[in-house]
């Protein structure tokens, strides 16, 4: 059965839905959102996705789906994506674990998952910058006409926002004190894709063709 999900071309970050219900990334595939047809994720990819998911590079593409029992539409959100069959190599011995290749590899998926972070908080902090715009309005219409408990009510709500946003500030401060040491974060995240591109790269013979024919 074949689905859709809103992924990068190197198939790293996928398209999913957060604990509050927005739209967000991450780099579990088995987290992505799944919809059943093209359309569907046409409308989300072009209606509901922020410009910075999009600036990511993500699109609409198809997958194959394995659905354990009966087809239902509630299963499109939480089914796994099993991906076409990728030739794996053989388990890296304790002494490739020191190896530049494994190195690189750790330090990529790091990246990826701290590119995913960054864009998960700045959202965040524009939902908490909402809240407080809308809670300041709310004040500032209200002049005069708020009693004492209504007026401690909407302090009270403010502070539990200004503190959550500035946990959310505070992380974000931390993340971007990396990505500042980085010359082209969103770049290292793709190291990994082309390091194993080495590994099944070809040489063209320039002159002597016949040494490389089967």
């Amino acid at each position: 059965m074949l689905g859709y999900v809103i992924t990068d071309p190197n198939k790293t970050i996928w398209v999913c839905k957060d604990n509050s219900n927005l739209y967000s990334l991450t780099t579990d595939r088995n987290k992505a959102l799944i919809f059943e047809s093209k359309p569907a994720a046409d409308t989300v990819f072009k209606s509901n996705l922020s410009k910075l998911i999009k600036s990511k590079g993500v699109l609409v593409k198809a997958v194959t789906l394995h659905i354990a029992g009966p087809e239902t539409k509630e299963v499109k959100e939480q089914t796994p994506i099993k991906e076409e069959p990728k030739p794996q190599a053989a388990p890296p011995s304790p002494v490739e674990f020191g190896s530049s290749k494994y190195i690189i590899s750790v330090i990529s998926d790091a990246v990826s998952k701290l590119n995913c972070r960054h864009l998960t908080l700045t959202e965040e902090q524009s939902k908490y910058d909402r809240k407080v715009t809308d809670i300041e309005h709310y004040i500032e219409f209200n002049a005069g006409k708020l009693n004492a408990c209504d007026g401690y009510k909407a302090y009270k709500l403010l502070q539990e926002v200004l503190v959550e946003r500035r946990k959310v500030k505070d992380e974000l401060q931390m993340i971007q004190m990396v990505r500042d040491k980085m010359a082209f974060p969103e770049d290292i995240a793709k190291i990994d894709s082309k390091v194993c591109e080495l590994e099944s790269r070809r040489y063209e013979p320039r002159e002597l063709t016949y040494l490389f024919q089967n």
